[in-house]
């Protein structure tokens, strides 16, 4: 009687420490990301890592092995094993997971884009004269589908035209053109994928924020929460400077306008009393002078009617 014998493979050990070193780096990290690392050239990738290190640390481990460590971590993490694919960097750092991101993009620089790559936009290729001279670049940009013509013995572009839309498989011919050109259409970096922070997992269009819009925002709703809080004296540390400030000037008016003899308000009084005066003053005088002008006028019209009398007796005269 045979019996089945069943082979179980074993893991290795330095895997096994690998995932626990992971999981250990997991939990010490405020942020954990995971990156594509994919068509990075090797030293874009240390120059990053270089500019990235005094907030974090970035670790290419294989996938499975990366897998394993988040399964094993905390169960709010686990959802980041998601964005595990293709080649991976994990990243652990001590930014907010905004910030990281922001960092990340800035630092994506422009790369020829290769053939059988996706375009990740449009590509443009504007008319005009060019840099080339008359030769064999005509007929490459022509197969590309780019009309180029000579003129003045320059190759120059006929018409704006677009080489690709994005989503479109870059040809060969296409991806030549584009690099004699000097066009290129690609940001290569580290592109993040998704990062846990707080125990929320966020996708990297998530993390796609305008901070400048969002503090003018915030700046917007503080000013106008703080105005709405004093308008209705909601005291709070913040308010209660404003609302007392606000008070004591409403104070002031009320004593100037309705002359109470407060204490320590009286020269307030008193002034606003002068300044009464002087408006009446100013409006009597006004009202003594419009008699006299009125006056004036009349004897200037008498006089004028006097003249024209005088006039016409004397031409009576002249004819009898």
């Amino acid at each position: 009687m045979s019996a089945d014998v069943r082979h179980v493979a074993r893991v290795p050990e330095w895997k096994l420490r690998e995932v626990d070193e992971l999981v250990e780096r997991i939990r010490s990290s405020r942020v954990v990301g995971v990156a594509c690392i994919r068509e990075l050239p090797a030293s874009e990738f240390q120059r990053i890592r270089g500019i990235l290190r005094p907030l974090s640390e970035v670790r290419v481990v294989n996938n499975n092995i990366a897998r394993r460590a988040i399964l094993k971590s905390d169960e709010s993490l686990r959802p980041l094993a998601d964005y595990i694919e293709d080649q991976t960097a994990l990243i652990f750092s001590d930014a907010n997971p905004f910030a990281l991101k922001r960092m990340l993009d800035a630092e994506k620089r422009p790369m020829p884009i290769k053939a059988g790559a996706v375009a990740p936009m449009d590509i443009v290729v504007e008319s005009g004269e060019t840099s080339f001279s008359p030769g064999p670049m005509v007929g490459k940009l022509q197969s590309a589908g780019i009309p180029a013509a000579i003129k003045g013995g320059k190759v120059v572009i006929n018409q704006r035209v677009v080489l690709a839309k994005k989503g479109d498989v870059i040809s060969p011919k296409v991806a030549e053109v584009l690099q004699l050109m000097e066009i290129y259409p690609k940001l290569v970096g580290l592109e993040l994928r998704a990062a846990y922070s707080d125990r929320l997992v966020f996708a990297a269009e998530d993390l796609t924020l305008d901070t400048d819009a969002v503090l003018r925002d915030i700046s917007e709703a503080a000013g106008k929460a703080l105005a709405f809080a004093v308008e209705v004296a909601y005291v709070t540390p913040q308010t209660v400077i404003p609302i007392v400030q606000r008070a004591a000037s409403r104070a002031r008016y009320l004593v100037a306008e309705r002359g109470i003899p407060v204490p320590g308000m009286i020269d307030l009084v008193i002034m606003k009393a002068h300044a009464n005066a002087q408006a009446i003053a100013g409006l009597m005088s006004a009202t003594e002078v419009a008699p006299e002008q009125k006056q004036v006028e009349e004897v200037e019209e008498v006089e004028e009617k006097k003249e024209e009398e005088d006039a016409a007796a004397g031409l009576g005269s002249l004819f009898g």
